[in-house]
Parts: C-alpha cells; structure tokens; sequence
C-alpha cells in the first residue's frame, strides 16, 4: 500500500520543496532492550518504507545495538545517533556521582536540542516515558511537532509512578500535538490522570513483528514433547511474576514432568528468584534473560500472562500468539477483547485460576494446538506492523502543518 493511500483518512503528509519523503525523530531514552523497545524498533523498520526514519536514543541502548548480534542485524540499515549518557538507575555514592546524576538530563538535553537542530524532523515521536523528561524543555520552545506514545504511562501514573515522574508525563501529554494510546484502557488511564486530553489521542492498538515471531515448526511436532510454560516481561510488580511462580508451583503438583521459562528482568528480580527457592522450584523453572525472545518463545507450548491491571497491548502477549502458543491470562482490564476461550483461557488472577487452566491445556494437547494455530491467525488479522503504520501515518499527517 502506497503512503498516499495509507494517509487518505488524514491531512496530506507535507513534504519539503525537493520532495523529499517526510522526516520523523523517534527518541527512546532506555538502557535496555525490553518488549517496548524492540517494538520501538519494529516500528522504525516498519515506518522506513513510507517516511524518513531516524532513531534518538541514548549512548547505553545506541551501545547494545551495536555490539548485540541479533540488533545489529535487526536495526541494519536504521539511523541511529546516540545522543549521551541516559539517567544513572543506581544512588549515587560519592559527590562526583551526585553530580552525575545532576547533569544527565541537562546534558542529554542539550545534545538532543543540537541534533533536533541540525535535523529539523517534521515531527518528533516520543516513546517511553524517560523520553519525556529528556524533550521536557523544548515543549515550551515548541521544537517541532509532537507525537507521543502512551503505552502504558497513563496506567503506570494511576497505579505506581512518584512524583517526578507523574509530573514529567503530564507535562509532556499537555503539550504534545497528538497522542497515541496502545489500547482503550490506556484511553481510560488518560482521561483519569490528564483530564481532558482524550480529544487528542488516537487509539492504536499494540502490533508486533510477525515475520520475526512466527511458530518454528509444525505444531503437531513440537507438541510431541512435554509441554513448556512460558512467562516473559519486565520483572515490575504489575506484570505477576510472582504469581506466575506460585501458580507453577501447583502446576508441579498435578504434572510434576512440566517445565517453565521464567525470562525477564528488573527490580522484582531477586524476589522472583527467592520464590522460586522458596517453593523449590529450581529444577522445573529455567530464568534468563535474553535480547532476542524469538528463540525463547519458539520453544515453548502455552504463555502465561498474568498481569494485575491489563494485558491487551502487552508486547510479550503479542509475540507469544504470533508464535502459535496457546495463551492463559488474568481477567483484567480489557484482556477479552484479545484472548478468549478459542485460544487459550482468561482467568482470575490467583495462582489457582492460572495453574487450573496451564493443567487443562497440557492435559489436551490437540486443543493447544488449535489454540496456537488460531492465537497466530489473530495476530496476522489484527496485530500486524502494516495495520498499526496505516493507522499512525495519519495522525503524522494531520500534526505536520501543510506549507
């Protein structure tokens, strides 16, 4: 589909007077390399065959992608400056360490404000919400337009961000030109957190990678093994990792030859492993972490996300339906309007619920199966890059003041 048919619902795309393609910064300020990121990545690659695409990042994820194997070969091709060191995560220690941390974001931002410059973008799309601070001073100098992502920052400010952080993203909702939410419950968070500013948010439903995440082999033939659960996300208190671990500890109870990957990292990470312990699930429960999870969920047979507030727009939910896994979730938010009993179960968020439907499932291994194969035929449907960029090259179009 041509970018002009792509943008028909929206105000022309402008263009400069070469006619050149439009130009779009995206910023993602991350250390890391988690189911936001690589979707942030997607999306560039993505976007590349409709719109001039750099990405801004920050020296520690700018580093990764260039030294990690599987990212450097993901983001070939892809413009990527690293604008400086991201916000130190650890206290400081010593005075040169307190300074440090005072001068990070300043630093970052001047660096970004000379590339911004030097660039000039036709609009600036900012993901994750330590991008916001870093674009926080050039909202008043109105350096560009604005897009911004709100993929799960409106529920992070209802439910766990500080202060700071509230006031960061608030700030940066109010003077953004557009707004893209990645579910209606997001839209919800919104209007209860920054009211009034639904009117300019568009709703986009979360895409992943389909060509990346695909089923290895035949189903029937990889089910002729035990079946292996897995869990992938950020190891935050809302993603229920630990309630992941107590539900497979009564899996083990039932079917003691089961196996499960736990991948993932962050600040719940030792009291996952303590758990994991605790119940003496070392020898059934394989943790790690890796930068490519396509390998990872490709091994397993039914993926488990057991968030505590919403699982539509998880990234790793995505990535594990594409890859023709069975899915059990918790009835949270609006998780039904993505999984439902045709491939896999939606359930309470207790241990007992989530092991209850993980038994079922291994014990009918012709409806895992099934479950699979229809969980990739959703994605393909409705969760695919070229259906999320159609709906986003709109929004660029109309925030983009025609010359």
């Amino acid at each position: 589909m041509a970018t002009s048919d792509l943008m028909r619902t929206g105000k022309s795309l402008a263009t400069d007077v070469a006619g050149a393609r439009a130009h779009v910064a995206i910023i993602l300020i991350a250390r890391q390399a988690s189911g936001a990121e690589h979707q942030t990545l997607a999306l560039a690659r993505a976007l590349q065959s409709h719109v001039r695409v750099t990405v801004l990042t920050c020296d520690e994820f700018a580093g990764l992608v260039s030294t990690d194997p599987f990212l450097r070969e993901y983001t070939r091709g892809l413009a990527i400056i690293a604008l400086g060191p991201a916000f130190p995560v650890a206290p400081a220690t010593t005075a040169s360490g307190l300074l440090g941390r005072i001068l990070a974001y300043p630093r970052l931002q001047q660096r970004l404000w000379t590339v911004w410059r030097q660039l000039r973008p036709d609009v600036v799309h900012l993901v994750l919400a330590p991008s916001f601070f870093a674009f926080a001073p050039w909202f008043l100098m109105r350096a560009g337009r604005t897009v911004i992502t709100l993929a799960g920052e409106a529920r992070y400010m209802r439910h766990f961000y500080g202060t700071a952080k509230r006031l960061a993203v608030r700030w940066a909702i109010a003077r953004a030109d557009h707004l893209v939410v990645c579910s209606a419950d997001e839209l919800v968070n919104l209007e209860v957190v920054a009211p009034g500013h639904s009117t300019r948010a568009t709703v986009i439903d979360n895409f992943t990678d389909t060509a990346r995440y695909r089923p290895a082999v035949d189903p029937a033939v990889s089910e002729a093994h035990a079946p292996v659960i897995i869990y992938a996300a950020r190891l935050h208190p809302e993603k229920g990792a630990r309630l992941f671990v107590e539900a497979m500890a009564e899996v083990v109870k039932r079917i003691p030859t089961v196996r499960a990957l736990l991948y993932g990292q962050g600040e719940e990470a030792e009291d996952v492993e303590r758990a994991i312990g605790t119940l003496g699930l070392a020898s059934v429960i394989e943790r790690g972490f890796a930068v490519d999870m396509a390998p990872i969920m490709a091994r397993g047979s039914i993926f488990v996300s057991c968030q505590l507030h919403e699982n539509l727009g998880s990234s790793s939910l995505l990535e594990a339906m594409a890859t023709g896994l069975a899915v059990v979730a918790t009835d949270v938010g609006a998780t039904r309007t993505i999984v439902d009993e045709t491939i896999g179960a939606v359930v309470p968020p207790t241990a007992e619920g989530i092991a209850s439907a993980v038994v079922a499932l291994c014990l009918d291994p012709a409806r895992r199966v099934a479950c699979g194969v229809e969980a990739r035929a959703r994605v393909e449907a409705r969760y695919g890059a070229e259906r999320y960029v159609a709906k986003l090259l709109p929004v660029y179009g109309d925030v983009i003041p025609v010359e």
